[in-house]
Order: structure tokens, then sequence, then C-alpha cells
């Protein structure tokens, strides 16, 4: 797929991306890539409006005037306000073509001290709000798939290694993951054969500026390596 072929959709109504879990580091840095070279449109949830307003200033600066930003501040745990955005977003902006999902909290989690309750919540984070997207979106994406032959619909989520190494003390964060990674494989067991890109990015160390591998910079442009190419060499997953 060439540069002229990914920017094809830029004229077509579906040219929107959301991004779900917006705010500095990999969210902006991938968000902001991924505007430059293909959607118009990007839409940003987080749970904080101010720093959503940093996050949509900080991208129509790296994107130009081409990119309109529309944020929208929500707790994705809350299903109907999430369910509900999600329906906002398609009525303000069009269908999305590409759903950025990198929603996620990094706590210390003891083994057997941790409350249930904080475990119970980082799972409804990481795994029943991408339920919730997912049932919301997959059948547009398939819509998408199926009447635009330049169409690149894809639902990509931020992972790590902890689902197949975790850390006792990061245990929930490890457990849910884990969760996650196993519904993403279900849902790209389902529709990557019928158009869809289902994957993951796995970041496979603590994310910083000044790492020469994980850091945001080189952790987008990897991420759009792997997703340029999924049309033809389709993958679920990109380890960096």
């Amino acid at each position: 797929m060439t540069n002229v072929d990914l920017l094809k959709e830029r004229s077509s109504p579906a040219c929107l991306e959301v991004t779900i879990g917006a705010g500095p580091g990999i969210g902006r840095a991938v968000t902001s890539l991924f505007a430059s070279k293909r959607y118009n449109n990007v839409a940003l949830i987080g749970r904080r409006a101010d720093q959503l307003s940093i996050e949509k200033s900080a991208i129509e600066e790296a994107v130009g005037p081409q990119a309109k930003v529309k944020i929208y501040a929500l707790d994705v745990v809350d299903s109907a306000a999430l369910s509900k955005a999600l329906e906002n977003i398609e009525a303000e902006l069009g269908k999305p073509g590409c759903i950025f999902y990198n929603a996620a909290r990094v706590l210390p989690s003891e083994l057997l001290t941790h409350a249930v309750e904080d475990m119970e919540y980082d799972f409804k984070i990481n795994v029943s709000a991408l339920y919730v997207c997912a049932q919301r979106v997959i059948p547009r994406l398939l819509q998408l798939a199926k009447s635009e032959t330049e169409a690149m619909p894809a639902l990509i989520v931020t992972s790590s290694m902890l689902p197949l190494n975790p850390i006792p003390q990061l245990f929930a964060l490890s457990l849910v993951k884990a969760a996650q990674r196993n519904l993403m494989q279900s849902l790209s067991m389902a529709y990557a054969s019928q158009g869809i890109h289902v994957g993951l990015i796995n970041v496979g160390g603590p994310v910083s500026p000044t790492d020469k591998v994980w850091n945001p910079t080189n952790i987008a442009a990897k991420a759009w390596e792997w997703f340029a190419q999924s049309k033809e060499k389709p993958t679920f997953e990109v380890m960096i």
C-alpha cells in the first residue's frame, strides 16, 4: 500500500480517527502521526477536560490546519457515557475509520493485599470499556470494509508484555491486560478475515522520551509502519 493509497481516505466520509485514552506520551504521538498520514478528523476521549484541551492543541500543532479535533471528557468505565460519546462522535464527525484504544492506568498492586474493587475498576477500563467500544464500532467498520475498497478499518489497542510476562508488583494490570489480549484475539479471529485490522501495539518496556526504543516518537513510527502494511500483510500485533 503506497502513501498515495493511504492518503485517499482523506476524501472519504470515514476519515475519522478516534483515540480513547488520549494523553501525553504514546497517545499523543500515535494520534498525531496517524492523523498527519491519513485522517482529517480526530476525536479524543479522556477523563479530564483540561488535559484533553492540551492534547487537542498539541495534535492541531503537529498535524496542521487540515485536522479537525474534538474532545469528549468522560470516564470510560461509565458504559452509558462511553456509548453516548461514540454516538455523538459519529453524528458530529462521521463514521470512524480507526479506533485507537489507549486507556489504562498503571498503579502498583501487591498480590493478596490489593483491593478487589481496584482490580475490578482496572478490568472495566481495559476490558469492559473496550468491549462496549467494539460493540458499537465493529458493525460500522464491517460496513466500511465492504463499501470502500481503499478503506483500512482498524481497532488498535496499546498493550505490553504483561499478558505473557506478568509482574507480581503489577499483578492487577498484568491480569487485565491478559484478559484484554484474549478479547482482542477473539475479535481478530472473528473479523480480520472480513477486512478489519484488529491488533495490538506491544511496548516491551517503560516508556520514556529519552529511551532509544521505547520513546513515544519511535513507538508511533513503528505502529504506523505496522498499520500501513496491514492491508497486504495483516498481523495481529507489533512488538516494540
